[in-house]
């Protein structure tokens, strides 16, 4: 994919109000993009907005919402850590990881019930299963509740599995 296809994606998402900062890689078989929203409950927004946007054939397979995008020591986007980032540890997303642990299986049943699912695995992305603020609010409370584990509203849209939820709450 030619670097002006790639500005031409970033474009597209960069039309979105709620995208902040956006950078976009070619990868194998297809784009990924990285987004720095202005707000991360607004994901489902983004994605689709991609997707109407840009068609079927020229949407980024893979976009990650991202707290930053990786710098180079001069400012500009460092895309091959960016591709790393969006590449690293990505599990296919029809894989289901059931929760092991004792807190895994708590972490994931708050996570079920909120978002009012058949099932939570460890690596099912809160915003991708129709998480948002309103639901991260309630998760942060429960999980508190129930398993005495304090989370914030962002901790759960950073870490926004329930293998980063229980990885965040062992360091």
């Amino acid at each position: 994919m030619s670097a002006e296809e790639l500005r031409a994606v970033e474009e597209a998402i960069a039309s979105h109000p709620d995208v902040r900062e956006v950078a976009a890689v070619a990868l194998d078989g297809g784009v990924a993009a990285g987004v720095v929203p202005v707000d991360f409950a607004s994901a489902p927004a983004i994605r689709d907005h991609a997707w109407e946007t840009l068609g079927d054939g020229r949407a980024p397979r893979t976009i990650a919402l991202l707290a930053a995008l990786p710098r180079a020591a001069a400012g500009a986007v460092d895309r091959a850590e960016l591709r790393r980032v969006l590449t690293e540890d990505d599990p296919p997303r029809s894989t289901y990881a059931p929760p092991q642990s004792e807190l895994e299986i708590e972490v994931a049943e708050v996570l079920r019930e909120v978002l009012d699912l058949p099932r939570v695995g460890l690596d099912d992305d809160f915003l991708e299963l129709g998480g948002d603020s309103l639901r991260a609010i309630e998760v942060a409370n429960l999980l508190e509740e129930r398993v005495g584990l304090q989370v914030t509203l962002e901790e759960v849209f950073d870490a926004a599995t329930v293998r980063g939820l229980v990885h965040g709450a062992e360091e």
